[in-house]
């Protein structure tokens, strides 16, 4: 009985030091080909386990070693200047089933797969100093960057699907089932998720949910029990009532502006929108 519970502390303790964090030391078979021995670490993306590490390890030359679970998918770490994937750099790398690795430069030049581009992009890699390592479950995708100036703040990682890893043949990267976009301080090694917009975002939801959540309402309680108090009731519901309107038109307008510059996909959001809208429209009409 004690023998069997030694046993099973030491395979639970294989276990925890086996996996990727930056609170244990990081402890290669395969070593990458450059030094990451005082490199700073941090968790970029909790929810998929990304951890970055990162260094300038020469007066032009920048050092990264992102690593994810192996889930049979590539993983990707982009370089923005806005924050968004459309026209961003990006570095993808994967594991194949054979255990191959492949890790190329992508120029994101647009939402489709065919303008997804491999071997393009601003990236400068360093020579010889790429590799991909598999081990214990995890993919540590080590890379160096030639650049006269720090690397931009606005980082973006990307977990392609499962079993869909690009062709040899055109290399061509399939949809990813996640991705995120952050903000990165390369001097305390913080890093902070962005939500894209998101001002515009809570301008569409705040003036929406004032006007037809809000003061609609209150237009209409005005002119059902108020209409004793006349004429104030009639001057107070059409008043209300406008400024609704013109909230909530500036709330879709906001909305419309959103779905353009994310373009999103909300096609059953945005009918019901302009389905209120028309409504509405057709209220004011009656009111004149």
């Amino acid at each position: 009985m004690k023998v069997f519970a030694l046993l099973l502390l030491v395979v639970v303790v294989q276990d925890v030091n086996s996996e990727d964090s930056c609170t244990s030391s990081l402890n290669l078979k395969n070593k990458p080909l450059f030094d990451i021995s005082s490199f700073h670490c941090v968790s970029v993306w909790d929810e998929q386990g990304y951890i970055l590490r990162y260094l300038q390890t020469d007066r032009k030359v920048w050092s990264f070693v992102i690593s994810a679970p192996n889930s049979n998918s590539f993983i990707g770490m982009g370089f923005s200047k806005d924050g968004k994937m459309v026209g961003s750099s990006a570095i993808v790398g994967w594991v194949s089933n054979d255990g191959s690795s492949t890790m190329k430069r992508y120029f994101l030049g647009g939402e489709s797969s065919a303008e997804v581009v491999p071997d393009q992009g601003n990236l400068q890699l360093v020579n010889m100093t790429s590799s991909i390592i598999a081990q214990n479950s995890t993919i540590y995708m080590a890379f160096q960057l030639n650049t006269q100036v720090t690397p931009t703040n606005r980082l973006i990682y990307s977990l392609g699907p499962m079993g869909r890893l690009p062709s040899p043949v055109n290399y061509q990267l399939s949809q990813h089932r996640a991705h995120i976009s952050t903000f990165f301080d390369y001097n305390s090694g913080e890093s902070k998720s962005k939500s894209p917009y998101g001002n515009l975002r809570r301008s569409h939801g705040v003036l929406n949910m004032l006007s037809w959540g809000i003061l609609i309402p209150i237009g209409v309680m005005v002119a059902r029990y108020f209409r004793q108090y006349d004429p104030i009731w009639f001057y107070s519901h059409t008043t209300i009532q406008s400024l609704a309107f013109l909230l909530g038109f500036v709330g879709i307008v906001c909305g419309f502006v959103l779905e353009d510059r994310l373009s999103a996909h909300v096609d059953k959001h945005k009918a019901l929108g302009i389905f209120i809208l028309v409504l509405a429209c057709l209220q004011e009409r009656n009111q004149k």
